[in-house]
């Protein structure tokens, strides 16, 4: 949706609220070997206010958070134990249950009560149970941000938030991460005459829906504001990411300057994209009560079909079957049984449901326990992320990504099976 407010684009008034879905944001990012950054974290929520209140929410007692809380506290964000749940499923499988979703709830609800003075409060997760938190804070007048990992958060949690930001492209870009974040045109590039054609027509619409009263609007601002909407969609459909309206309208939040936004763009996405679609620069396609952007030279079989489903990414529940559940031999058999896997002619890499199956094999678990394992596994850094690969579908011929996986030789435990000294 499109919503205004400083923060995205300069220094924000008032207070704010900070809570951190440490699992999720840990978890998420371990997926491509990174860490949190506490400090940019805050960065980045100081350009809404004044931190007032921050909190860390995960099962401490969980040994993967070792050393954790203590840090965070020194951070400036206090550490929340959440309670667990152990269950267990029909098919014999422990289970363990968090409740970061309930908890946080509730401080928000008490904290909108106890401290009516903080006007946004910052969700970092990009799980889609924190959608309900979203929709009770919004009536209240509070706005609300959400900070996710791009390739793990909900497409419905951030069509809702008032503002979306991206830890891995907002908050914390790697240093090879070159590609600037898209900035405005200057206002002596040319427009090409297809975007000047775009423009009137987005001016058009703009006209058309405020009955009767004339709004002012420059040409080539507009124009200037439809190149970055098309670098937005060029930017997203690269990476394979779905792109909607709503979270056009948060992208050039962001990317434009304040002003610029508040007086172009602010309720308003819809009929740029609708300029641009009309000269066939974008297609938008109506699916699931949302519309979606594509490029125009996407296929009709990307569009109208959902791609295949990418390798499963490493979150694991720790209540299923972890490394360190498994007997000192076993786990050394498992070292020494996927690089006899790595090492075969022809074998640069590993996919998950390759070392999936060595796990099977190894272990005489089911599939199940095997993919906790491997996400474990990867989370603990027995096994390294080498990056992702594009594949193509048997069944449809359409494009996926999925990850690729070896041991990680500097691990303490795949040195010492491996007799690495």
């Amino acid at each position: 949706m499109d919503s205004g407010g400083d923060g995205a684009n300069g220094q924000g008034q008032g207070d704010v609220a900070l809570l951190v879905d440490w699992e999720n944001l840990k978890f998420s990012l371990a997926q491509r070997e990174r860490r949190p950054n506490v400090t940019a974290l805050r960065n980045a929520a100081e350009r809404f206010g004044r931190i007032v209140y921050a909190r860390a929410y995960a099962d401490w007692q969980d040994p993967v958070h070792s050393g954790d809380p203590a840090n965070l506290y020194m951070a400036g964000l206090e550490p929340v134990y959440v309670l667990t749940r152990r269950y267990t499923e029909s098919s014999g499988e422990v289970r363990i249950k968090n409740s970061v979703d309930v908890k946080l709830a509730a401080d928000c609800i008490e904290a909108s009560h106890q401290f009516p003075h903080i006007s946004t409060y910052i969700i970092v997760s990009g799980d889609h149970g924190f959608l309900h938190i979203v929709n009770t804070l919004r009536p209240h007048g509070k706005r609300v941000v959400v900070i996710g990992v791009s390739w793990t958060t909900a497409a419905a949690l951030t069509d809702q938030a008032d503002v979306v930001l991206y830890y891995d492209l907002d908050v914390e870009r790697m240093l090879d991460e070159t590609t600037p974040m898209t900035a405005p045109p200057e206002k002596t590039k040319k427009v090409s005459p297809g975007m000047a054609q775009a423009a009137e027509t987005a001016m058009a619409h703009i006209q058309a829906s405020a009955g009767g009263t004339t709004v002012e609007l420059d040409q080539r601002k507009v124009a200037e504001v439809l190149e970055v909407v098309m670098e937005v969609t060029r930017e997203y459909r690269r990476d394979h990411r779905d792109l909607s309206v709503s979270l056009l309208g948060q992208e050039l939040q962001k990317r434009l300057p304040g002003s610029d936004f508040a007086r172009l763009v602010k309720g308003r996405t819809s009929y740029y994209v609708q300029g641009l679609a009309a000269h066939r620069d974008i297609r938008l396609v109506p699916r699931g009560f949302v519309d979606w952007i594509y490029l125009p030279d996407e296929p009709d079989e990307v569009i109208s079909t959902a791609a295949p489903p990418p390798t499963e990414r490493a979150r694991y529940d720790y209540g299923g079957l972890v490394f360190a559940d498994l007997s000192e031999q076993t786990r050394n058999d498992l070292i020494a049984a996927i690089q006899d896997e790595r090492l075969k002619p022809g074998t640069d890499y590993l996919t998950f449901n390759r070392i999936r199956d060595v796990v099977v094999r190894v272990t005489g678990r089911e599939e199940f326990a095997a993919k906790n394992l491997v996400n474990n596994m990867v989370s603990i850094t027995v096994l390294k992320n080498l990056g992702e690969r594009r594949g193509f579908s048997p069944e449809t011929g359409l494009a996926y990504s999925y990850a690729t996986f070896t041991l990680d030789l500097q691990n303490a435990d795949v040195r010492r099976a491996l007799h690495l000294g």
